[in-house]
């Protein structure tokens, strides 16, 4: 009897044995066909599972990678530590790159209006801050530049100049004609106002392949190609400028020792700084000439802008503002015939 008892429950035991693997067999094929299976319970076809692959790999792809996508260093922030590219892609709906778009050019343009402001009003303050290694909070100084000597040659253009009824010279050499005319005005480029100077014989002599030219031509043509060549010029020539000024400022402070690339940086943002003031007292003296007393704020300015960045007394300032004012001016002559005997090279 106690034999066939433990015999029943060894085959009791092994049936729920088998029992349990069928519902672990029965649960796994229900967890494979739910996974092959729509939410409505019907089977899922080959294309819907390409079709949830896809829209898996788009989600991927909008998540921020682990590594940048130009160099492939780890992330470990908003922009890579090696080469500087943003972590977060471009790519993306049409709506949010527009709204990206729009933040980052608002951004710049508070950015500078800020560095505008603060180099207009405080003399010297954006060339510390920049040269102190604050350049994160102000606009580059060459894009700066850029901005202003844009506005700035596309107010001051040469104004063509109506020559039709005018004997025309250039120096001492009659345009077009081989005798002025009677009653009519005389037009003078890059007058010597002498009778023979050295400067005319000098002309004469270097450009006479294009004083042969301007004899022949016609008056107007030639001056309008004069003019349209000098416009071209004098942007490149005022470029020059930067690094001659900032020469300038190393030999009148060759004992603060300091490198030139600040004085390079001091003179570009001068540069700017001038024709920004320039176009500002041109529209004020428009309505009003009296305006144009505030030329007086350019030494001014420039003594205090080399105080605040080279750290030096007025005393020592003052003479090396004044020094400078004349260099530059003689640089700006300079520049200006330089310009001119290119432009008539040119023809």
């Amino acid at each position: 009897m106690k034999k066939q008892t433990s015999e029943i429950l060894q085959q009791e035991k092994q049936q729920n044995v088998l029992d349990s693997d069928s519902e672990e067999s029965v649960d796994a094929k229900r967890t494979i066909d739910e996974k092959n299976s729509n939410p409505d319970g019907s089977p899922m076809n080959e294309v819907s599972a390409a079709v949830e692959k896809d829209s898996q790999s788009r989600i991927d792809s909008q998540l921020p990678s682990v590594t940048c996508a130009n160099c492939g260093e780890l992330l470990t922030g908003k922009f890579c530590a090696n080469c500087g590219q943003a972590a977060k892609s471009r790519r993306g709906p049409i709506w949010r790159v527009s709204y990206e778009f729009t933040e980052e050019f608002m951004a710049l343009d508070s950015k500078m209006v800020q560095s505008l402001f603060t180099l207009l009003f405080k003399p010297g303050v954006l060339t510390a801050r920049f040269l102190e290694g604050k350049r994160a909070s102000v606009l580059p100084p060459v894009r700066l530049y850029l901005v202003i000597s844009l506005l700035f040659f596309f107010v001051f253009e040469i104004p063509q100049q109506d020559v039709s009824e005018a004997n025309v010279y250039v120096g001492k050499v009659l345009l077009g004609k081989e005798q002025p005319t009677e009653g009519y005005s005389n037009f003078s480029i890059m007058s010597s106002g002498g009778t023979d100077s050295a400067v005319d014989r000098w002309f004469e002599e270097a450009f006479a392949e294009q004083i042969v030219t301007m004899k022949e031509s016609n008056a107007q043509l030639t001056v309008n190609n004069i003019f349209n060549r000098l416009e071209d010029i004098l942007p490149n020539a005022l470029i020059l400028f930067v690094p001659l000024f900032a020469l300038v400022l190393k030999m009148l402070y060759a004992f603060k020792r300091v490198l030139y690339f600040d004085h390079l940086i001091f003179s570009l943002q001068f540069q700017t700084w001038l024709m920004g003031m320039v176009l500002i007292i041109y529209a004020l003296a428009l309505q009003n000439g009296w305006w144009s007393a505030l030329v007086l704020v350019i030494p001014i300015y420039l003594a205090k802008a080399q105080k605040v960045v080279y750290q030096q007394s007025y005393w020592l300032v003052i003479p090396k503002t004044i020094a400078i004012i004349i260099i530059y001016l003689a640089l700006i002559f300079v520049a200006g015939i330089t310009s001119l005997f290119s432009s008539i090279a040119m023809l």
